[in-house]
């Protein structure tokens, strides 16, 4: 499990009268509230992990700003959304009794190719399928989702007063559709090689590449039309090859401007963390010489200059999958590299770990998906 220290973005409670805010039922047999089904008045919060990374505060990777929240009675098929613009607490009024499960997404676009428009969710499918876009995370917007079920309660509740409201406080884990990957520096070592030790050794920049352009909202997979072609990715084969332009969202996939000199008494010491959409190929199906689009790992590439030359170390992250941190610790450059930053090298030693980066869908409340 992760070491990360979890930390909840709850907000106080707020009790509600019996107020309805659900749009009208979408099953024309919906019970009336009033009878022997009383309403509940449930406040919904989000529930976002803190985390460390160097030269973000943990609020860049954990801010709720726009969110909704889907309630969904699957015994009548009967549903309701509401959503709030700011991140703060949602109300929702529900029947007591029944089984609801819930789904929050959060940060969302409203404009753009990854527009996400509430209205549009009739069905858990159609929102748990919802394609979402690696372009439309940024740090204090990174895209999440979370789930849960629950009955509520009717504890409370005086049968002689149909309309009497009974108030819950629950509260939804969100987790990041991204992963992080980490690097703690760069050292070099070229000891018994007199004629690299020589050259002066510029670190350039240490950057992401084969890196996924979408996933789903909730399932942990790239949008399987997908795959094989050009539009899968939002760069392969190095930095920005075949996406050049888009430059809107760099810093989550890269820094090209350290220009740092390394030698072997005075390494490169500060961690960087960059942000990829997972990517479940195993290094035994990396395919990347078949095709320029082919499936193929995703990358954490380090560029530097060895003398005149530019060259370039790769270090494979297989097997991605969302809200976990791959760090590549103890990196150490002791050869020549390579001229591509896709060809595999032997000239760099690096310990590879995987950790979770939260205890987000550990919620004991969340449901298996069920379509």
């Amino acid at each position: 499990m992760s070491t990360n220290i979890c930390k909840s973005l709850l907000y106080s409670a707020i009790f509600l009268t019996a107020v309805s805010c659900a749009r009208p039922p979408v099953i024309p047999e919906e019970p009336s509230p009033a009878g022997d089904e009383p309403t509940v008045s449930v406040l919904f919060s989000a529930s976002g992990p803190a985390t460390k990374a160097t030269g973000i505060t943990s609020a860049g990777e954990t801010a709720i700003g726009r969110w909704a929240v889907f309630a969904f009675d699957k015994a009548s098929g009967w549903y309701t959304h509401e959503t709030s613009a700011v991140g703060a607490p949602i109300p929702m009024v529900l029947r007591a009794g029944r089984m609801y499960t819930c789904y929050a997404i959060v940060n969302y676009p409203t404009s753009g190719t990854g527009a996400f428009d509430p209205a549009t969710v009739h069905s858990p499918s159609d929102l748990v399928e919802k394609v979402a876009w690696l372009l439309d995370n940024a740090i204090g917007n990174l895209l999440m989702f979370g789930s849960m079920s629950f009955i509520p309660s009717a504890t409370f509740y005086d049968p002689e007063d149909p309309s009497s409201a009974v108030s819950e406080n629950k509260t939804i884990s969100v987790s990041r559709l991204v992963s992080r990957i980490d690097i703690t520096g760069v050292a070099v070592d070229f000891s018994g090689k007199p004629a690299l030790a020589a050259k002066t050794f510029t670190l350039k920049g240490i950057y992401v590449t084969n890196a996924y352009r979408t996933t789903h909202y909730g399932m942990d997979l790239i949008h399987a039309e997908l795959s094989g072609s050009r539009q899968a990715w939002y760069n392969t084969g190095g930095w920005h090859r075949g996406e050049a332009g888009d430059t809107g969202f760099d810093a989550l996939l890269g820094d090209r401007g350290i220009n740092a000199v390394i030698t072997p008494s005075s390494p490169y010491t500060t961690a960087h963390s960059f942000y990829a959409f997972p990517n479940h190929t195993e290094a035994s199906d990396d395919d990347r010489e078949t095709s320029a689009w082919s499936v193929r790992c995703t990358r954490l590439v380090i560029e530097a200059t060895l003398g005149d030359e530019t060259l370039y170390w790769g270090i494979t992250v297989p097997s991605m999958v969302r809200n976990r941190i791959y760090t590549a610790a103890s990196v150490t450059i002791h050869g020549r590299g390579s001229t591509d930053p896709e060809a595999e090298t032997t000239e760099i030693d690096v310990n590879v770990t995987d950790t979770d980066w939260n205890d987000g869908w550990d919620n004991p409340d969340d449901p298996e998906i069920d379509l």
